[in-house]
């Protein structure tokens, strides 16, 4: 008789059982967070009737989600239509997107940084632009980096880096977001000029900050990078939970986002 290695057998299970489309690397946290939290629901509602069905269920769910991603057919469907849209952004399943702010512009605008063309578009203004593109860049993005741009102190915020996008957050609530190291750069670059034009530009709190530097960085027609064209676009980010349409401002030539709006 052969002898099989318990741990050989379980491996082949393993392997038979495992969707690597949804394990793995390609696992979506969201989604397991969902089935999990289903697991234990389940296992909560057995516990009266019998602690070892509760055990026996809880395991047997666990394991489904470890191997297979899923424990609940549609479970993409479900995440999308009812988790709330900072959760699923907190898991990287939506940009975190603003609106572009009326009040931001109007400042910008009052000290001549922006102008309105008759057709109701926004242009910066051309000193204002050259002083931008002559700031150097940075080298590449970190903490100290989003940090500086918000005039933070060095150890406030968290900051994650997550498929190019980048967030520096408190206690889990986003202080501003960058869709590429492009944005970051643009950030850093209209930083530099206006807080040396503005006396006590580094008293304004981080938020307004993040939002007046979005303005500019919304309004960016040449690339501060490489002097191409910029463009807007409309694009819907799709994942396996999660879809939302944003007007995107991009630079074709070096395939980045600038800034993501809410339509």
């Amino acid at each position: 008789m052969t002898y099989v290695p318990l741990s050989r057998v379980t491996n082949d299970l393993g392997s038979r059982l495992r969707r690597d489309e949804y394990t793995g690397s390609n696992r979506c946290w969201a989604c397991t967070a969902v089935n999990v939290a289903l697991s234990a629901l389940v296992a909560v509602v057995l516990i009266p009737l019998s602690g070892v069905a509760a055990l026996v269920a809880l395991t047997g769910a666990l394991a489904t989600v470890y191997f297979r991603g899923y424990l609940v057919p549609g479970t993409p469907e479900l995440t999308k239509r009812y988790l709330p849209s900072r959760l699923l952004a907190w898991f990287g399943k939506q940009p975190l997107t603003v609106s572009r702010e009326e009040s931001t512009d109007a400042w910008l605008l009052s000290q001549g940084l922006l102008r309105e063309s008759s057709d109701g578009d926004f242009a910066l203004d051309p000193e204002f632009k050259a002083s931008l593109a002559a700031v150097d860049p940075p080298q590449s993005p970190s903490a100290s980096l989003a940090r500086d741009v918000l005039e933070l102190p060095p150890t406030d915020g968290s900051f994650t880096s997550q498929q190019g996008r980048y967030t520096l957050s408190d206690d889990g609530d986003p202080i501003a977001a960058w869709p590429s190291s492009l944005a970051l750069d643009a950030d850093l670059r209209a930083k530099a000029v206006l807080s040396e034009q503005y006396t006590g530009w580094n008293e304004r709190p981080p938020d307004e900050i993040a939002a007046l530097l979005r303005s500019v960085r919304a309004t960016v027609d040449r690339c501060l990078r490489c002097d191409e064209p910029t463009e807007y676009e409309q694009v819907t980010h799709e994942t396996c939970c999660a879809s939302v349409t944003v007007e995107r401002l991009t630079c074709p030539q070096c395939d980045e986002s600038l800034v993501e709006l809410r339509r």
